[in-house]
């Protein structure tokens, strides 16, 4: 077991410096190495990079990163990095999110040396970067949500004083805030640069992942096909986009209630162990130290996790 953990500490100081070397150097060496490609040949460049691979920590890091690469856990990440606009690299998330969990299930041990909640503690740390992550992206996504109504109904204005779409989007883009302003101007940036504007708000849609926005770029792509009046459907898509904003306000008030209780009664069992643990720990310290108090704890968890899950599914109400 302490063989175990020295592997464990070796791997959180080892990734922590590897860390902090890509935030504050990567960068540059990056640009370095092109500008010093850009003056080699073929061969040569073949051959620099056989002599990179040659080192043995190196070739097993790049091996690791391109495994890591072509998982879904990586595709996941990069379309949650790129909807949260957090400007990092998905390799750099997972490397802090295996910190997180090594730093956790190190201070486990170090408190109850127990190698079931170490591991424990290690799938907590693990998921806890991706939780906040995801938390970004849904706050983001409600912010655009709740931007686009106001969008619409610029665009629609611009349309009426005569201005062409893409300067009406250009108008969204200087006047309003992010992140509706941002993503719009990298719509009239990628259009900008070549791309094709039903590309470039097809992956509008792909990189917000919105339902109303979805049904915004819907109705686009099929009025560059067929035409028509477009400020006036804009309108009414506004005003559709609205009231479906005003109906998830009036359901979340609804069932408030109900998703509080979902969050006390998953949070109570948890709060009242803690404090048992603090003021008697050899009396709680039993369900960790016994297998059939392991069972007994595995068993409740099993229900307090299908419990929550209930509630949350009975009181989420799509639109």
């Amino acid at each position: 077991m302490e063989t175990l953990l020295m592997f464990f500490i070796f791997m959180t100081v080892l990734l922590f410096f590897y860390s902090v070397y890509l935030l504050l150097f990567e960068q540059r060496s990056t640009i370095k190495n092109r500008l010093k490609q850009t003056g080699k040949s073929l061969d040569e460049y073949h051959q620099d990079q056989e002599r990179n691979q040659k080192g043995l920590l190196k070739g097993l890091l790049q091996k690791a990163i391109r495994f890591a690469e072509g998982s879904n856990y990586y595709a996941r990440i990069k379309t949650k990095l790129l909807q949260a606009y957090i400007k990092m690299k998905p390799i750099e998330f997972i490397e802090i999110s295996i910190m997180a969990g090594l730093f956790l299930s190190m201070l486990i041990w170090f408190g109850s040396e127990n190698p079931f909640l170490a591991v424990f503690g290690l799938v907590l740390g693990f998921r806890v970067p991706e939780l906040l992550l995801e938390s970004i992206r849904k706050k983001r996504a409600k912010q655009l949500n709740d931007q686009l109504p106001q969008a619409l109904s610029l665009i629609s204005n611009g349309l009426r004083a005569g201005f062409s779409f893409s300067q009406a989007m250009a108008v969204v883009g200087r006047e309003m805030d992010a992140p509706i302003a941002d993503e719009f101007a990298k719509v009239l940036r990628d259009n900008s640069y070549g791309k094709n504007m039903d590309e470039a708000l097809l992956e509008l849609g792909k990189r917000t992942d919105d339902e109303d926005l979805d049904i915004f770029i819907t109705t686009l792509l099929i009025h560059l096909q067929v035409g028509g009046d477009l400020s006036e459907i804009l309108d009414t898509i506004s005003e559709t986009i609205r009231e479906r904003v005003k109906l998830k306000g009036d359901i979340l008030t609804m069932t408030a209630q109900s998703q509080m209780s979902a969050v006390v009664i998953g949070i109570l069992p948890i709060a009242i162990a803690a404090v048992m643990f603090v003021l008697n720990p050899s009396y709680i310290g039993s369900l960790f130290s016994d297998p059939l108090g392991l069972m007994m704890v595995g068993v409740a968890a099993g229900m307090m996790l299908l419990g929550a899950f209930l509630l949350t599914r009975i009181v989420k109400v799509k639109i």
